[in-house]
Formats: structure tokens, sequence, C-alpha cells
């Protein structure tokens, strides 16, 4: 048995919405966040719990509202 906190892969790790991944989907598109005007800077990562990380993707809304500051 893991000690390990589930994090569901379908939701923000910021601010545990729908993420809307592409990647998760059966979807023949590319996800959003493949768009080469998207980035995902160390300070939008860092506030990523370490369990989260590498575990659910940033939504598409928390990305834009940390790019607007």
């Amino acid at each position: 048995m893991s000690n390990e906190e589930y994090v569901s892969p379908e939701n923000c790790p910021l601010c545990n919405k729908a993420n809307d991944c592409g990647n998760l989907s059966n979807s023949n598109k590319p996800c959003w966040c493949m768009d080469e005007k998207f980035t995902f800077p160390e300070s939008l990562l860092n506030q990523v719990e370490v369990a989260a990380k590498n575990k659910a993707c940033i939504c598409k809304p928390c990305a834009l509202k940390h790019k607007a500051r």
C-alpha cells in the first residue's frame, strides 16, 4: 500500500478544475499546451505541489492567468 496521495491527471494541480488535457483524450488533435506560443516558466511550475509534479497538467486558464502577470 502506498502512502502517496492520489493525484487526478484530469484536474489542474493549481485550481483543481478540469484541465482539459488533450493528451489524455482519444482525440487526434494535439493538446493546447503543445502550441508554441505557450510556455510554462519555472515560476509557474514551482507552484505545483511536489506530490502532483509530472502527474497532472496545469489548465489553460491558470497558464494564461500566470502569463498575464
